[in-house]
């Protein structure tokens, strides 16, 4: 059944299944035309009758939701975790928030569940717009905002900045797109604004480079990540920064991670890879040498690998909360820490130094690796059995303290003594506990993965979100449902059921939900143009890091399988939309931005392409710091996937286009 626009006693509604869902507020001086764009939604036109500069277009739900969205930004009023972020529907003051256009994934985008139906208002990309989403009366009102507003303050990076008004231009028409469906008994419900959004908005889109430079660029940065430290230790540093006072970006020097940003363990297997393709002795060598070292150097107390390795002599000191650094003694980046959390980021220990832990993100991803280590290793001829042992370590550990709900620990002290335990990024090591129970066909191994994920994903279904994926927030984000959609599908692979293939689907639409559906255009002059960059099918960090970066390069793979399970060919588009935004702005040695030279093969980690910044970097500009995170997750890409045609073609087209009106 079509929604239709439904006129009964002088009022207008959008009226969704033969029900109303939701009043469209009028406007003295105006008058409403609408035009369908689809079954589910239509383009609202409001004309006045002089030029105007200010337009507020107005939904009015008829019944008090039941879940809230503002997509990537505000998930039912955010409030989980302790990072700044938006928090309920208004500011301190009591003033609705609102948002700028390009902060949110769909432009201007509120979404709203009730019994009555879902319903959702958002704007033309590039319109000069914001939006804002609030309770009134028991209702839930949706706003669109003539001109662009930011208000009344905008989340920066762990701190707050200036509200944004802006000045528009005098106008007789202006639009929004409304949209509205039944409501459904289903637990996510905004599956079908995601689906109009993608074939409305989006574009086709080529990778930057052909797989094969790809490659060839991804090791070279990878080779100049490799250090040596003084006592052995040696493995790939976290990425590179800004040096003012060298004028160069050096190597961050003594940090490495063996996954998450440092992804020190995945970068040795693409060099045992690399070796096994070539010969190449010394990819061998650095490949063999970090996961020893690590084995030797970075076990804990407890028996398992650290997360990190940390020797920076900065991070030792002990930072007065007032401490001002200087941005000409250490690197961009450093700098951004030391302002942001002077004396509060780090646990110290009784001596005073940084008291490292262990985490489950890091913990899975160590697993992940030396499960594939230890085979790589045997094909180079090399028999490593402590690389299993490992691997077969982290997921006892993991099951030691796996609750009887099914959920694992966040974080460990090295002596194992438990830090935390909320949140979803406990799924990070779902995926090497079947990797287990598949080499042992020990079946405590999938219980254990089927409960951990019967948490995790029965979570997400009750809240319409996961959380604490990335670490350096803790709140809402996209990076902890990253492994549960690629557990969804793996937990599918060895048991054959299909209620897998539903969950890895839905939760697949969450994910959408981070994913950038349009292109923002910027001026010339600006560092984002002259990358130049495209954001569309970029993805947004979290609800307290509202920049974009590419770690769905770790979800390609999944929504490709996604796509030949389900025979939904969105899934694949999505896969070659999402690989093909990732691997834009990689240097080839000759990439020269803001007075500076990249190394070959390094990424930014994050695009500032909205109203939010950090400390050193401001607000519509790349981060400029070059992590190694990018580039092994292309390089997982490559050596997991046989066929690379995805990767040359891009996405070439949408199917069920809907077009744009003039």
């Amino acid at each position: 059944m079509k929604t239709e626009i439904l006129k009964e006693e002088g009022k207008v509604f959008l009226s969704a299944g033969g029900r109303k869902a939701a009043e469209i507020l009028p406007c003295e001086g105006c008058e409403d035309f609408f035009e369908r764009l689809s079954e589910l939604a239509f383009l609202w036109k409001r004309k006045t009758e002089t030029p105007r500069v200010k337009m507020r277009m107005e939904l009015l739900t008829c019944e008090e939701p039941t879940f809230t969205m503002v997509p990537s930004v505000s998930y039912n009023g955010n409030g989980w975790g302790t990072t700044p972020e938006y928090v309920g529907d208004r500011a301190e003051d009591g003033t609705p928030w609102s948002f700028a256009w390009h902060r949110v994934t769909i432009p201007s985008c509120t979404f709203s569940a009730s019994p009555s139906g879902s319903v959702a208002m958002m704007a033309e990309a590039g319109e000069d717009t914001g939006c804002s989403l609030y309770k009134e009366n028991g209702r839930e009102k949706h706003v669109l905002i003539y001109p662009e507003e930011d208000a009344p303050k905008t989340l920066q990076r762990h701190f707050w900045g200036e509200a944004y008004y802006g000045e528009g231009k005098p106008r007789t028409e202006f639009t929004a797109i409304i949209l509205a469906y039944p409501a459904e008994e289903k637990p996510i419900r905004y599956d079908k604004l995601l689906d109009f959004a993608w074939r409305y908005y989006g574009h086709p889109i080529k990778a930057q480079y052909e797989p094969e430079e790809l490659k060839r660029l991804s090791l070279a940065y990878m080779r100049f990540l490799f250090s040596r430290e003084q006592d052995g230790f040696c493995g790939f540093t976290m990425g590179s920064q800004w040096h003012y006072s060298m004028t160069a970006y050096l190597k961050t020097v003594n940090r490495y991670e063996i996954s998450w940003v440092g992804q020190s363990a995945s970068m040795a297997n693409a060099m045992l890879r690399y070796y096994l393709e070539t010969g190449d002795k010394e990819a061998l060598q650095m490949g063999l040498d970090a996961h020893d070292a690590w084995l030797k150097y970075g076990t804990a107390p407890c028996g398992i690998p650290e997360s990190r390795v940390d020797r920076d002599p900065w991070r030792s000191q002990d930072f007065p909360p007032d401490f001002l650094p200087d941005i000409w003694k250490i690197g961009e980046c450093q700098y951004e820490s030391q302002r942001a959390f002077p004396g509060r980021k780090f646990r110290r220990n009784a001596d005073g130094l940084i008291a490292l832990t262990i985490d489950a993100c890091n913990l899975g991803g160590a697993a992940d690796a030396y499960f594939e280590a230890y085979d790589l290793a045997r094909e180079c001829g090399y028999d490593k059995p402590e690389y299993l042992k490992t691997a077969f370590d982290i997921c006892e550990f993991a099951m030691k303290y796996q609750s009887p709900e099914g959920g694992f620990v966040k974080n460990w002290t090295e002596e194992g003594e438990v830090i935390r335990k909320d949140g979803t990024v406990g799924c990070f090591l779902v995926l090497p506990l079947i990797t287990a129970y598949r080499r042992t066909n020990d079946k405590k191994y999938l219980e254990s993965a089927e409960r951990a994920f019967a948490f995790y994903y029965g979570a997400l279904e009750k809240d319409g979100y996961t959380t604490a994926g990335a670490l350096d927030t803790y709140c809402i984000d996209k990076e902890s449902s990253s492994p549960l959609l690629r557990d969804a599908i793996a937990l599918y692979d060895v048991t054959g059921e299909e209620k897998y293939v539903v969950a890895a689907e839905n939760i697949a639409w969450y994910l959408s939900t981070w994913i950038m559906h349009y292109t923002i255009d910027y001026p010339a002059d600006s560092l984002i143009a002259q990358m130049p960059y495209d954001t569309f099918a970029s993805t947004s960090v979290s609800t307290a890091h509202q920049a974009l970066d590419q770690y769905a390069l770790r979800d390609v793979r999944s929504f490709k399988r996604l796509a030949e399970l389900t025979g939904n060919v969105q899934w694949r588009e999505k896969a070659a939309a999402l690989w093909a935004n990732a691997n834009q702005g990689i240097s080839d040695g000759t990439m020269y931005l803001n007075g500076r030279l990249r190394p070959a093969g390094s990424q930014d980690e994050a695009v500032f392409h909205t109203r939010w910044g950090r400390h050193g970097v401001g607000p519509f500009r790349p981060s400029q710091w070059l992590p190694a995170w990018p580039t092994a997750f292309r390089m997982e890409n490559l050596r997991w996937t046989d066929d690379w045609d995805l990767f040359r073609e891009g996405l070439t087209g949408i199917s069920g286009k809907i077009g744009h009106l003039s």
